[in-house]
């Protein structure tokens, strides 16, 4: 993919809270239960890297499982609430609240069970995979 450095709207503006969800999947490729996404924009960068954010919808009930990126993300709380597992600890996450992922570091994400509506998270990573990538997370199976 060659780099761009000119601004194209049609690519480079994009509506998390309208455009289609997509399922997440798993590394071997099945959809995760509850959890769907929403694919913003994303470029590749001069380094040869992807950059991007996506919506990420969790639905009451579901999680994410310790897993781990290439790269370095930061989490922003959209809406409602829920927690981010982090070397052994649940942090509680409510709107606003914005949350550093180091690279390769692993992590969880779950819902809140006193909450009963969907967990919204802006996901912002570097590099970035798509939305539907079964490569996205790499799950570990330690703390």
């Amino acid at each position: 993919m060659s780099h761009h450095h000119e601004f194209d709207a049609t690519r480079h503006i994009q509506n998390i809270l309208t455009n289609s969800t997509l399922k997440m999947l798993e590394p071997d490729g099945t959809p995760l239960n509850g959890i769907e996404g929403v694919p913003g924009v994303s470029e590749i960068i001069d380094s040869g890297i992807e950059i991007g954010a996506d919506r990420i919808i969790m639905q009451p009930g579901s999680a994410f499982e310790l897993h781990t990126h290439p790269g370095a993300h930061i989490l922003y709380v959209m809406r409602a609430a829920g927690f981010i597992h982090v070397d052994g600890v649940d942090y509680e996450m409510t709107e606003g609240d914005t949350v550093y992922v180091p690279a390769q570091f692993a992590h969880g994400v779950k819902t809140n069970p006193e909450v009963d509506e969907a967990f919204e998270i802006l996901s912002f990573g570097v590099p970035h995979l798509p939305i539907d990538s079964s490569e996205r997370m790499s799950v570990v199976t330690h703390s």
